[in-house]
């Protein structure tokens, strides 16, 4: 199914065609043997690494040692990995890392999402979880500890508690990175905790499912201008002072999402056959990013700039 944004300024968005997820074995479907409990690596899942000695562990349906445990299935499929983002009484940290199929480009905007669950069996929530994309698998780290380096992509939405969280965002490749790794990149002095759950282990582990790294196309695809122009297009400039209405060719409807350049949802809106006016007045001016999706793909990402 092809589905094409109309702006009915007269304006037209370029076919917004499948985006395509550069994380190879992004939902942990696919292992090389059933791991035992805290082995994690290429020997076991396929295309994953574990950057430090931090035993990460992975959990699949057809692994009798290992299936998701009691009310933690995988969002999706039949396989999810399993972190400690943060540990009561002693710092200890685990981080898993994915490969990509090609390294990324220099200068090209990147969007990142996957997804946390907060282990019913753990009482405490924590903020801090991000993507770090790199040219290697960092370390490997001959410690538990925290990997000191900065992620390109936080968790910005508060608390990661119970049932699963989305983290995403955008960052600027520097070229060449090929391996995302996921976890809590801040020492104990820096993570904030919340008690979430009365019964349970103190500490913070998640389960970790459905990673995405998708390159976005500004030439191709984009919120183009909303103002009149004798070209009929400026692309990626939006006027906040003018509602737009927008309708959709196709017969599903999408969901729109828009986001500020620090990750922080702007807005959410639907857009189906029926046309409906859309305002950005109540939005301060400057870059943002955004995603469509219908109901079971992403089909695009873009950014424009708002003025």
């Amino acid at each position: 199914m092809k589905f094409r944004l109309l702006w009915i300024t007269g304006l037209l968005i370029p076919y917004l065609g499948a985006s395509q997820n550069l994380v190879l074995n992004p939902g942990l479907e696919n292992y090389v043997t059933c791991p035992g409990f805290g082995q994690f690596g290429p020997a076991w899942v396929t295309d994953w690494y574990k950057p430090s000695v931090g035993s990460s562990d992975y959990y699949h349906f057809n692994c009798p040692t290992n299936p998701p445990p009691t009310g933690a299935n995988p969002r999706t499929g039949n396989g999810e990995g399993g972190i400690i983002l943060y540990n009561y009484g002693t710092e200890y940290r685990e981080y898993v890392t994915a490969t990509l199929s090609q390294p990324l480009i220099a200068g090209k905007a990147y969007y990142v999402e996957f997804y946390l669950a907060l282990n019913p069996g753990y009482i405490q929530a924590v903020e801090e979880a991000g993507a770090y994309l790199s040219d290697s698998v960092p370390g490997p780290f001959p410690n538990a500890l925290t990997i000191n380096v900065v992620p390109q992509v936080k968790n910005v939405t508060g608390f990661l508690s119970y049932g699963w969280n989305k983290i995403s965002g955008y960052m600027t490749a520097a070229g060449g990175e090929t391996y995302i790794t996921i976890g809590n990149f801040m020492n104990d002095s820096n993570t904030t905790t919340s008690n979430v759950g009365t019964v349970g282990s103190y500490g913070a582990y998640y389960f970790i499912d459905d990673v995405l790294v998708s390159g976005t196309d500004s030439t191709s695809t984009g919120i183009e201008s909303l103002q009149t122009h004798k070209n009929g297009m400026i692309p990626g400039l939006v006027n906040r002072s003018l509602p737009v209405n927008i309708a959709v060719t196709g017969h599903e409807t999408l969901k729109i999402s828009i986001y500020q350049s620090t990750g922080a949802l702007s807005v959410n809106f639907e857009v189906n056959e029926a046309s409906r006016s859309v305002s950005f007045e109540k939005m301060s001016p400057g870059i943002y990013f955004y995603t469509v999706r219908s109901k079971n793909n992403l089909l695009s990402t873009g950014k424009f700039i708002l003025q």
